[in-house]
């Protein structure tokens, strides 16, 4: 039984040259792939089809059938991220916490044509591992399939399209978060949003962080347009700016982070819901923060970032 430690998954790039002979493969020709494991990590070899033949190898593997193009030349770099760059970039970071996000990244692409399944090894410990191949640059790329349930796709998916740049349907437990975030904003508004504001760089601070928590808290509420104006009239100074970009980041977070703990916890879900449908005044700061109670990092790192715009927003109260 072998003890080497397999990688979860890699990519192996496709030869220009035959293994047998040495000679560079033409437009257009067909070629034999073959896979093996050796010395704890994957090989790929590739050969011209004539010389494959001629030659009593074994399959090792896996080995395959395929044509052979000659790689276009270099275009413009790729600035808006897809689906294949978001693939490279996970691969290459050799993160196993993105275990399940590169299986369904490799999945869409294989919907899209741009990979191709070629086989399906099973390691000894059961792992299953997909063998894909890039139809245009002609790269090997191993995925372990995670064997995701109906619900952790539906989490991950979301995850990705979040990754992607979009923005999934709003989920019910979004939808009790914000409403939380209108009671604490009624329950705070004079403290939020007060007729006579400080001034000078304090002052800004605080209008930055409460505007954060109108924004957050979606269109509805009363006090959207307003923030969106203070955001905008700061966004390009050199003193702000840099604020505001945090602000903007934690607005694209944590909602994604919300719906991913609905999605894995439904008691998260409830206790939201129970929270939401409180009288601003009977709703309890700290009840919020224990819904949020979590040793994952992420979820820390979030919270502290939270904590840290409430200090900002109400540090002028202290201010005389």
């Amino acid at each position: 039984m072998s003890s080497v430690r397999e990688e979860s998954w890699q990519i192996k790039r496709r030869s220009d040259l035959c293994a047998g002979t040495n000679t560079p493969f033409v437009d257009k020709e067909e070629i034999v792939t073959r896979l093996r494991f050796e010395n704890g990590e994957y090989i790929r070899e590739d050969y011209c089809l004539s010389w494959w033949n001629q030659h009593d190898l074994d399959h090792g593997l896996s080995s395959w059938k395929s044509i052979f193009h000659v790689p276009p030349p270099p275009t413009e770099v790729v600035k808006k991220e897809n689906a294949e760059t978001l693939l490279r970039k996970m691969v290459a970071k050799e993160d196993a916490d993105d275990t399940n996000a590169i299986y369904i990244l490799a999945v869409m692409l294989e919907r899209k044509k741009i990979l191709a399944e070629k086989d399906v090894q099973i390691r000894e410990d059961k792992t299953k591992v997909r063998v894909y191949e890039h139809k245009k640059t002609g790269e090997t790329f191993l995925v372990v399939d995670p064997e995701l349930k109906l619900a952790e796709i539906e989490k991950v998916q979301e995850e990705v399209v979040g990754l992607l740049g979009g923005k999934p349907p709003k989920t019910e437990t979004v939808y009790f978060f914000e409403a939380i975030l209108h009671a604490l904003i009624e329950k705070h508004e004079k403290l939020l949003f007060p007729k006579r504001p400080i001034g000078g760089e304090e002052g800004i601070a605080q209008k930055l962080a409460a505007s954060f928590f109108a924004l957050l808290a979606g269109k509805k509420s009363p006090y959207w347009e307003e923030a969106t104006k203070v955001f905008n009239r700061f966004e390009d100074s050199e003193a702000w700016g840099p604020a505001i970009k945090a602000y903007r980041d934690l607005i694209e977070r944590i909602p994604q982070e919300v719906r991913f703990q609905g999605l894995e916890r439904v008691s998260f879900t409830k206790h939201l819901e129970a929270l939401s449908i409180k009288e601003p005044q009977e709703l309890s700061e700290a009840d919020m923060l224990a819904a949020f109670d979590s040793d994952v990092p992420r979820v820390v790192e979030l919270r502290e970032k939270v904590l840290e715009a409430v200090r900002a927003a109400t540090a002028y109260a202290t201010v005389k």
